[in-house]
């Protein structure tokens, strides 16, 4: 960063965008990095002039897995009956 002042690179910062994901819950950040302290201040950046969009429900990522295991049990139950 150089000799920028940080007012210059406040600014900078307010033009970019960054999308954070996680499946830890804010009340939650506390015991997953094992300090309060550190847990409130990382938040407190993070969520400083943040958009939170909190996203209910099963998972996307898992979708395929439980279909391949759905496929799985049918086989089995298939031919057990």
């Amino acid at each position: 960063m150089g000799t920028r002042s940080r007012q210059e690179r406040g600014r900078d910062r307010q033009k970019s965008s960054t999308i954070l994901t996680t499946d830890v819950g804010v009340a939650d950040w506390a015991g997953a990095f094992g300090d309060s302290t550190v847990a409130t201040a990382m938040l407190d950046r993070l969520l400083h002039r943040a958009a939170v969009v909190g996203i209910d429900g099963p998972s996307y990522r898992l979708r395929s897995h439980r279909s391949h295991a759905d496929n799985l049990r049918k086989g089995v139950t298939g031919r057990a009956g």
